[in-house]
């Protein structure tokens, strides 16, 4: 087998060269396995295969509807006897015995006319029982789960095994090992195998959809469990597109319930226990009962998803039947992130975080307390699950946290920073170059009190003597936030000089006006500032 092949390619291989094949699925057989088995059964069969089916288990009535589900078998033939067949037309038996011969290792058997002679066309042999030549397992996890069919395993050890399945505790038991966990139904990933074993010709008829959309409704609850998924919602119309009988499943499955059924639901109601502690509620049934109300166990599994399930304050449902000497245990989860085939792990058991199963040696009498008590020390002790997909943090760890601060952005060097901030060009030539005349004409204009107020409203640039130095540089890093000094820039309404350019958000800024950070990849020269004006009152007392 090609191993770079995928898992639908390789089975696909097999199942072309193969003649007679096997189809298997777990005991207490579900809708799943169930439609399962009969859709790839008529699917093989259609493409000229011999087929045989079997599960350990008979079947619920509910699913009587279901086409061919009476040729399921419950035992299948592995015997390797071989059987020699002599044809009496030409002579009467008269003795028969055999021979071992030792030193040739090999036994003679020996058969005595009683009249007549027998010819070497006379005898023929075979091998008793069904000889396969590929085995395919369907929504079973292990070989433990196909019960008495896997007792002795020798045959899914001698014949190559197809094993497709959904569960995440699959053990990959087989040549082929065709697991999909997002899958919500093993019914879901056949329907990807039959689109590709029917190449040629179309092998969806209404049979086939009305089988594998069972499986699908089934194992999601008609859609309500939360594995369900835009894939399957989409498979489910490609269904009943195809003519899948989706009324009669549900009517089947849902909306008709036997006296019988009704009645056991009565004594399992009845019953309902909660413990408080643990979250759960749990009820049990034993066999008596079971048979006093004339049902079958096909029928208890509904009230968990139909009435138990709908309990509130808890965290998951239990019901526990006795079946053949065996304590039964299903569970399904009620409240968000519940995964319950951690809780049947306990017990050897599995299945999915929503529904999980079970199964304990011994009568209900003797396991109902055990079962209970070491479920609670679980749940007592904090064992749960945590949800798909979470990750540990510092806090799960036990590792204590640190708080660090957000990372300071370098502010940007922004053009209007630079407005706000500076002083009017005069005043800054005045500063910068001295001028006696203009001093003394400053003293003589009664202390103009536009300068009062530039020292007044901008007191900041005190504290930032390296702009009043070099005011043609970039800013620096200290420079206030844009968001704070644009509401000072607006009341200020000042006129516009011939020199000065409008920015990107309206504001006016002088021509000496410093590029911005983002776009200052090299240093550029400063502009140098024009001549100083005559000294006259006039330009001063307008600034």
């Amino acid at each position: 087998m090609d191993q770079t092949l995928s898992p639908k390619q390789q089975a696909v291989d097999l199942i072309t060269r193969a003649q007679d094949i096997l189809i298997v699925s777990h005991r207490n057989p579900d809708g799943d396995s169930l439609g399962s088995t009969l859709a790839l059964s008529l699917i093989l069969e259609k493409i000229g295969k011999k087929t045989t089916m079997a599960c350990p288990d008979t079947h619920g009535q509910i699913f009587s509807f279901l086409p061919k589900i009476s040729d399921i078998l419950q035992k299948i033939n592995t015997s390797k006897d071989l059987v020699i067949s002599v044809d009496l037309k030409n002579a009467h038996l008269g003795k028969l015995g055999y021979k071992k011969i030792e030193k040739e290792n090999k036994v003679e058997i020996l058969i005595t006319p009683e009249d007549g002679r027998f010819e070497e066309g006379d005898v023929s042999s075979h091998i008793k029982g069904a000889k396969y030549d590929l085995i395919i397992s369907l929504d079973t996890p292990n070989l433990e789960r196909l019960g008495s069919l896997a007792e002795p395993a020798d045959i899914f050890y001698e014949v190559p095994v197809i094993n497709i399945d959904h569960h995440p505790a699959n053990e990959r038991f087989g040549k082929v090992n065709w697991v999909e966990l997002v899958a919500t139904s093993t019914a879901e990933v056949l329907v990807s195998l039959i689109e590709a074993l029917g190449k040629d010709k179309p092998l969806l008829d209404e049979q086939v959809a009305t089988c594998l959309l069972t499986g699908l409704i089934y194992d999601t609850s008609s859609f309500q469990n939360v594995n369900t998924t835009p894939k399957s919602l989409t498979v489910a119309a490609q269904l009943v597109a195809a003519g899948a009988k989706q009324q009669e499943i549900i009517k089947n499955l849902y909306k008709t319930k036997s006296l019988e059924t009704l009645k056991l639901w009565g004594v399992i109601l009845q019953k309902v226990q909660e413990d408080k502690e643990g979250r759960f509620i749990y009820s049990a049934v034993n066999k008596d009962e079971i048979e006093q109300t004339g049902s079958d166990e096909g029928a208890i599994g509904g009230i968990l998803d139909e009435l138990l399930k709908s309990a509130t304050d808890v965290d998951f449902a239990l019901l526990l039947s006795e079946r053949d000497g065996q304590v039964h245990g299903s569970l399904r989860s009620i409240a968000k992130g519940i995964d319950v085939s951690v809780i049947a792990d306990l017990f050897g058991g599995g299945g999915h975080e929503v529904a999980a199963a079970f199964r304990v040696e011994g009568n209900l009498q003797e396991k109902q307390d055990l079962i209970l008590s070491k479920i609670k020390s679980s749940r007592a002790s904090g064992d749960q699950p945590k949800e798909d997909g979470e990750i540990p943090t510092s806090e799960t760890v036990g590792i204590p946290t640190v708080s660090v601060g957000k990372p300071t952005e370098e502010p940007k060097s922004e053009a209007v920073e630079v407005v706000e901030e500076e002083k009017p060009v005069e005043e800054k030539l005045a500063e910068e170059e001295p001028n006696p005349k203009v001093i003394e004409e400053k003293a003589e204009t009664a202390k103009a009190p536009t300068s009062e107020v530039a020292k007044e409203e901008k007191p900041e640039i005190e504290e930032k003597p390296e702009m009043e130095e070099k005011p043609a540089e970039l800013p620096k890093d200290e420079s206030e936030p844009k968001s704070e000094l644009k509401p000072e820039m607006k009341a200020e309404s000042t006129e516009p000089t011939k020199d000065s350019n409008e920015d990107a958000d309206g504001i006016f800024s002088f021509s000496t006006q410093i590029p911005k950070s983002s776009d200052a990849v090299e240093p550029q020269e400063a502009i140098a500032p024009p001549p100083p004006p005559e000294p006259n009152s006039d330009s001063l007392t307008k600034w």
